[in-house]
């Protein structure tokens, strides 16, 4: 009864989500969630899991890896400090330790230990309110558990996957291989952030009616479009994202390089940096880079940067830049879009989706020379696109509201089934 009044009078409301009789309880794994170490991790999932908040009642269950107190290894045990539940709009969050090893040591465990470690806490929070839908982010180790947990307790499960299911990953484990595709036939669906992800996983299960592409979403209210008397900077181009060379880093250095011959006046602000060691790594040699082609003054490194500082820096941007070599979706490109703002992406998989005529230009990957084109060409044409129109656009295909309709609606479908 006190559930029924909570939803039918909560302060949460979702256009376009068929009724329900009460609200869903819905178990969420997710290894990839904020928590007071990485605040910028997984920061997706969290969103989606408070647009869901009220037609749905939700945990969350993140888990961090356990290290004992050893000073020496301050960058593992600096893990202890996650608080181990903690409570956001009313969404209770839990942070259960499991085991792992240095690097990719004990990779192919991982889901059993995940299991072991998460497996406490679920069963006491599925004792006191059970649980009607399983949902995980990312097929391994996440969705892998969701599947064991899915047995446990009897009830079904919904994987998002957010990586393509590339041969250099699933094909060079064959254990993790067999744990991915036995868990994603196992599940009563698998939702894809974009169709070439759907597309690499068909490709390993066969089954194409089992996955439903719901994309990752914009949060309308927070990236917003330049108020009037609002400061455009008409020769900056704006990077958000890794520094890394799977997001073609290194290329747009080079096209800039090109760019500055005709266009002096140009700047590249690069927003973001890493987590982890590979990704600092490659880092540092593009900083490097960088150096070594002069563009010192040209170039801006701002480091990691909040959600509200990059909209500031994507609304005072002529456009956005997003050059990758691969791309599961690229949720920068639709919060650019949402700040009235241009892009230039490369065909590499997710931005297929989500870029066409009218709100900016795709181009072929790994070609520098046609990106500093591309480059030249809108900052000489930007006053062609229509900010208003780009972000309409925007927000009706991707604001998080309808990615949460979406999903709540494929919950309903599951549970009812």
């Amino acid at each position: 009864m006190v559930r029924e009044w909570f939803y039918l009078n909560g302060k949460k409301d979702i256009e376009g989500v068929s009724h329900l009789s009460r609200p869903y309880r819905i178990l969420i794994l997710a290894r990839s969630y904020p928590n007071t170490l990485l605040p910028e991790l997984g920061l997706w999932v969290k969103r989606l899991v408070h647009h869901c908040a009220g037609p749905c009642e939700l945990k969350v269950i993140s888990p961090v890896p356990y290290f004992p107190p050893v000073k020496s290894f301050e960058r593992y045990s600096r893990f202890r400090n996650i608080e181990r539940h903690s409570i956001e709009d009313s969404v209770e969050i839990f942070h259960p330790r499991f085991l792992v090893g240095f690097g990719r040591s004990l990779y192919l465990t991982e889901a059993f230990s995940y299991y072991l470690g998460v497996r406490s806490t679920i069963d006491k929070l599925h004792r006191q309110s059970a649980f009607d839908l399983i949902h995980a982010h990312f097929i391994y180790p996440d969705g892998v558990v969701g599947a064991w947990l899915g047995q446990r307790y009897n009830i079904p499960v919904v994987v998002t996957e957010h990586a393509p299911w590339m041969p250099n990953w699933i094909d060079k484990n064959r254990l993790v291989r067999w744990q991915a595709v036995n868990a994603a036939k196992k599940c009563a669906f698998l939702i894809s952030v974009s169709s070439s992800v759907k597309d690499t996983i068909v490709h390993f299960t066969g089954q194409p009616e089992k996955i439903r592409v719901i994309p990752i979403g914009v949060d309308g209210s927070f990236f917003t479009a330049p108020k009037n008397g609002d400061i455009v900077k008409k020769n900056q181009v704006l990077y958000v994202g890794f520094i890394n060379f799977n997001k073609g880093v290194d290329l747009l250095l080079k096209a800039i390089k090109c760019v500055l011959k005709t266009r002096p006046d140009t700047k590249l602000v690069m927003v973001g940096g890493g987590f982890y060691n590979d990704t600092m790594k490659q880092e540092r040699c593009l900083h490097a880079m960088a150096e070594d082609m002069g563009l010192d003054g040209k170039v801006e490194f701002t480091g990691i940067k909040s959600p509200a500082e990059v909209a500031k820096y994507m609304k005072e941007s002529a456009f956005l830049v997003l050059p990758s070599r691969a791309e599961s979706f690229g949720a920068v490109l639709v919060e650019a879009l949402a700040c009235g703002r241009p892009v230039i992406a490369t065909r590499c998989g997710g931005p297929e989706d989500i870029v066409n005529d009218n709100v900016g230009v795709l181009i072929p990957r790994e070609d520098p020379t046609v990106l500093a084109h591309t480059i030249e060409q809108m900052l000489a044409r930007q006053q062609e696109y229509n900010s208003v129109k780009i972000r309409d656009y925007a927000i009706e295909k991707f604001s998080w509201g309808q990615v949460a309709k979406k999903t709540i609606n494929l919950y309903k479908e599951i549970i009812q089934k």
